[in-house]
């Protein structure tokens, strides 16, 4: 009975001693993240340990509303909040009918104290360059509105500046000085291009005179420097020279048949007898009459 105690207690000691031998050959490591029980377990030689795998993330569900790949912006799109805009370009925008991000590369950034309005605005020489010269480089004092660059062009900045591409009307102001001289372009080119008619600031010579007889006459620019075709109708000049119409149809004579502007080719001028009927009398009756009027009046009003 002693000797079975004694050997049940050595096989409990060898037991233990196994045991306690295998514990020692394991190292307890600093967890880390995906290992089973937060405690990573470093094997022992020849020992192997199978992978652990984190779980694999599942997609989220994307609502069919989202499912599209966003575009650029379509110039009709802009024009769906930017509604004045796009209809202003699409009736006066001329040359300016572009994509709207050709010009606005930047958008939808201002921001009060952080992004000025000037800094993300398009430039026009970006396109245009110094298109009238560095005496016109402020494009908005002529073209205010760059979405109708050429429509509404007025004002005193423009004034100033219409001589750089109107330089001949500009001579032509200057040299033959008239009233038109003293009136500022816009008085009568309201907007960029706008051409008046005479009648808005005169009043015609005859009730019926067109706008293209008023011109005829009288070149715009350098209105006394007065011209004339020679079928000008003799109302028009007798709407300044009102007797020597009355006296020719009185007279009834072959002068009453002509053109004024037959006997005056030129305005103010008037035609010796001779241009037309040379000499008519013999050199002894000239010697005492010495102009044709003394016995013929005048041109307008001849004796029959």
């Amino acid at each position: 009975m002693k000797r079975l105690l004694v050997a049940f207690g050595g096989l409990v000691l060898l037991l233990i001693a196994v045991i306690w031998g295998c514990a020692e050959q394991r190292i307890v490591t600093v967890p880390a993240p995906g290992t089973i029980s937060d405690i990573a377990i470093t094997p022992a030689p020849g020992e192997t340990v199978p992978a652990v795998t984190a779980p694999a993330k599942v997609k989220a569900k994307i609502a069919p509303l989202y499912e599209k790949e966003i575009l650029p912006l379509k110039t009709e799109q802009c024009g769906q909040c930017h509604l004045y805009y796009y209809n202003t370009i699409r009736n006066e925008g001329g040359k300016h009918q572009i994509d709207c991000t050709k010009c606005h590369e930047k958008y939808h950034v201002y921001h009060p104290g952080k992004v000025k309005y000037e800094d993300i605005m398009p430039k026009c020489n970006t396109c245009h360059g110094l298109a009238h010269g560095d005496k016109l480089a402020n494009c908005a004092d002529c073209h205010a509105n760059p979405h109708a660059p050429t429509v509404k062009m007025s004002g005193p900045a423009m004034d100033a500046g219409c001589s750089a591409c109107h330089g001949k009307v500009a001579d032509e102001l200057k040299t033959h000085k008239s009233k038109h001289t003293d009136v500022a372009c816009s008085d009568c080119h309201s907007v960029h291009r706008h051409i008046p008619v005479c009648a808005d600031c005169h009043s015609p010579h005859t009730p019926t005179q067109t706008n293209a007889e008023c011109l005829s006459c009288h070149p715009v620019h350098r209105p006394l420097v007065i011209t004339y075709p020679l079928e000008t109708p003799r109302d028009t000049c007798a709407a300044c020279h009102p007797k020597a119409l009355q006296d020719l149809q009185k007279s009834q004579t072959k002068h009453d048949q002509l053109s004024c502007a037959r006997c005056h080719p030129k305005h103010r001028d008037i035609i010796q007898c001779e241009a037309c009927h040379g000499q008519a009398h013999s050199p002894a009756l000239l010697k005492g009459f010495k102009k044709c009027g003394e016995c013929h009046n005048t041109a307008h009003a001849m004796p029959k």
